[in-house]
């Protein structure tokens, strides 16, 4: 079905793991609330599937930018109602208040001007239009090893005053709540069995893939509570994995 490898940075149907495929499908399923008869963008688009999920969703019209050629072809074939070009999410081939929507997951921790990516998004919108973010949160991810695509992750009082420079009516909200004593725990241990090499040979032993998606496609109906998105509510020993913002284009 599909001729794309799985990088961990973009979904890929029937190639993702089943998790990072559901995480995404509510993030997305997230964003469809806001997208009844609005024309959106949908920066960093990857391979389409979110974009198709937002056009099915009521989307008057729906444009996914990706940087990534192969992507956006792969995007452009799979999803003919929605359009696909090729550019740099700080740089897009669109003018200006040219959308009511722009929604960008899992973007801005890639880009070493974060500002700039925000006030791009801010340019194509409307005024009163919606700004929808998603970022690692990186009060979690920084017990993780670094990741080599990611050039700044963001703390949550970090995120949300980045983006009030360039937006307004900001709130947050939170995807996969976790324990924070138990959750790093579990991390440090995974990582010295991937140091030991102990991880890979138990895998070899059981002989057990890690489980894909059986979906291909995003969809509005099936739920996935681990992956729920809700109202960041901070707390001392649980924290979300990722953070999600909802702003505005000031009207003026």
């Amino acid at each position: 079905m599909h001729n794309l490898p799985f990088t961990g940075e973009r979904i890929v149907p029937g190639a993702t793991p089943a998790g990072i495929f559901h995480e995404h499908e509510m993030r997305y399923r997230f964003a469809s609330e806001f997208v009844c008869d609005r024309q959106v963008i949908d920066v960093a688009s990857g391979t389409g599937v979110g974009t198709a999920l937002l056009m099915k969703s009521g989307a008057r019209t729906c444009v996914g930018l990706e940087l990534d050629f192969a992507s956006a072809a792969f995007a452009a074939s799979s999803y003919g109602r929605c359009h696909f070009a090729v550019c740099d999410a700080s740089a897009a081939c669109l003018r200006d208040a040219c959308a009511d929507v722009v929604v960008s997951f899992e973007t801005i921790e890639h880009l070493a001007e974060p500002g700039r990516f925000l006030e791009e998004c801010r340019r194509l919108l409307r005024p009163g239009g919606h700004f929808i973010c998603s970022t690692p949160n990186r009060g979690l991810h920084r017990w993780y090893p670094p990741n080599p695509f990611h050039v700044h992750e963001f703390y949550p009082l970090e995120f949300m005053r980045l983006t009030e420079d360039f937006f307004s009516d900001c709130r947050m909200y939170g995807q996969r709540e976790v324990v924070v004593p138990f959750h790093v725990s579990r991390v440090l241990i995974t990582r010295f069995l991937e140091v030991t090499h102990f991880k890979e040979r138990l895998k070899r032993a059981l002989r057990r893939p890690a489980a894909t998606a059986r979906e291909t496609e995003f969809s509005r109906t099936s739920r996935h509570p681990a992956y729920e998105i809700k109202p960041y509510n901070p707390r001392r020993f649980v924290k979300p994995t990722y953070l999600i913002i909802v702003a505005r284009k000031p009207a003026s």
